[in-house]
């Protein structure tokens, strides 16, 4: 099976879809003030997270960061709401993505890199053809246009990894709020055994990066050109 990293186009210009969203996810959790490193956040998200009935969720909007034990104590409250094998990190996203939308909108749109949402036909489809790994979750998007298909984003869970190999400059692990991050190599490829057998879509552990399947890129093809740029990502 070939595998696909999902990135915007490398010439905006030569789309050929003008739909644009301007939103962000219902709820989220800070990102950090470490007092040893620095602030930071990362973007993982979890649209279908529901966290409607936490009565204390209304802290839960406010993404500017906070003390590490501040932190902790926002973690707590959601937790019990994600599933225990869900990494949560600063930074990040639960819930539907809430704003506005105009323009048309493709079988599929990348922007940003990280978040990745498709018509409703394209969710059809993929669902129809048996798909795996697909949770799509109704984007939450006003719009002037009465026809407009509804938009779902795909929750892409971390299951795969990138190769040690092609990691060269990880940092040590902060004692005190955990980060180990690294820069994301230009030359990147998975760790074989990693990679979520059977899944069609899936994250990377600590990256941004979204990868489908071969099967992704054939089916949704088959509802016209999307404005999406297909990386090829090997295995080993």
């Amino acid at each position: 099976m070939r595998y696909f990293e999902l990135a915007v186009l490398r010439d905006p210009d030569a789309g050929e879809w003008s739909g644009e969203y301007r939103a962000e996810h219902k709820w989220c959790l800070p990102s950090i003030r470490c007092p040893r490193c620095e602030t930071w956040g990362g973007m993982q998200a979890y649209p279908s997270v529901d966290l409607t009935d936490l009565p204390a969720n209304d802290a839960l909007n406010d993404i500017r960061p906070q003390p590490p034990e501040e932190y902790a104590r926002r973690e707590a409250l959601v937790r019990p709401f994600v599933p225990p094998e869900r990494l949560l990190e600063p930074g990040c996203r639960l819930g539907p993505l809430v704003g506005t939308a105009r323009g048309h909108f493709g079988p599929v749109t990348v922007w940003p890199s990280w978040q990745v949402l498709v018509r409703e036909d394209a969710r059809d489809l993929l669902l129809s053809e048996g798909l795996q790994g697909i949770i799509p979750v109704r984007a939450e998007l006003r719009t002037r246009r009465t026809k407009q298909q509804a938009l779902y984003e795909l929750e892409a869970r971390p299951l795969a990894k990138l190769h040690p190999a092609c990691i060269y400059d990880r940092e040590p692990t902060c004692p005190v709020c955990g980060r180990h991050g690294f820069t994301l190599p230009p030359k990147r490829w998975l760790q074989g055994e990693s990679i979520p057998q059977g899944l069609d879509l899936f994250g990377v552990e600590e990256t941004t990066r979204i990868v489908v399947s071969e099967r992704f890129v054939d089916t949704v093809n088959r509802l016209g050109p999307s404005d999406v740029f297909y990386r090829e990502i090997t295995a080993e």
